[in-house]
């Protein structure tokens, strides 16, 4: 697949020999201005000039061009579950929230919210007769479902991406005393941002609709259950810091901005 480069340089000018040497490696390069739009499909941007302001634009816009396509990934899991338009969405503005209540670093707060958006990444290889099946798993079945966390950080640790997300994926359905899945981990076991994420899912989970369930929880009784779980499915810690900063509040789904 071709692979293009937006090279920002003074006013757009084109460097004719830096143009014929990318094509020779399969590489478009795009020079553009700092005014300029930014062209589509382009993952990422070059800085020839001095313009930082412009070059800081460039990147910016390339950086969002990945984001949609995050979001139009995370966006067809949940609709293949039927799910509402922006529910892995609201589980990555609780994951913001989450993140500053928490202190994380800058690196830390990327890879959670990315995590949370692409959580359950591991469910586009589970059949659908399993995935959304009303009624009782078997227990094979229910087997099935608990390695969806194992099979979805295989399926981004390969992809350069996003393999920083990986470990959180994976073990984001651990429960801190060591009931949880796919491996049966506990504790400081678990890693930090996995039994963050552990909570958000859970509460976003419990407070919208699920095709295999009549009705949901109401954010009291989301928050009880949280608090009722210290320890147990949950950090106690973070649950603190979940309840007092006031992580999970009403939500109404409003699509992907």
């Amino acid at each position: 697949m071709l692979k293009r480069l937006a090279v920002f340089t003074d006013g757009g000018a084109i460097d004719e020999a830096a143009a014929k040497a990318a094509q020779a490696q399969g590489v478009q390069l795009q020079f553009i201005s700092g005014s300029a739009e930014f062209p589509p499909g382009t993952p990422a941007a070059i800085a020839l000039a001095k313009d930082l302001a412009g070059s800081i634009k460039a990147a910016l816009t390339a950086a969002e061009q990945q984001e949609e396509l995050l979001f139009l990934l995370a966006d067809s899991l949940d609709c293949r579950e039927g799910l509402l338009p922006g529910s892995s969405r609201r589980v990555t503005e609780h994951a913001t929230r989450l993140s500053a209540a928490i202190g994380l670093g800058t690196e830390d707060q990327l890879v959670l919210e990315r995590a949370a958006l692409l959580r359950d990444i591991g469910k586009i290889t589970i059949p659908n007769d399993v995935l959304l099946k009303e009624g009782l798993l078997s227990y094979e079945e229910w087997m099935f479902i608990q390695q969806h966390p194992h099979l979805g950080g295989q399926i981004v640790e390969n992809t350069r991406a996003l393999k920083d997300i990986a470990e959180v994926v994976r073990t984001h359905h651990e429960s801190f005393d060591g009931d949880g899945y796919p491996d049966a981990l506990e504790g400081s076991a678990i890693p930090l941002l996995a039994r963050a994420l552990k909570i958000l899912d859970v509460y976003c989970a419990m407070t919208s609709p699920r095709h295999y369930r009549k009705g949901y929880s109401s954010q009291e009784e989301a928050l009880e259950y949280i608090r009722s779980e210290q320890g147990k499915h949950f950090d106690p810690d973070l649950v603190e810091t979940f309840l007092e900063a006031g992580v999970g509040r009403p939500w109404e789904p409003t699509g992907r901005k």
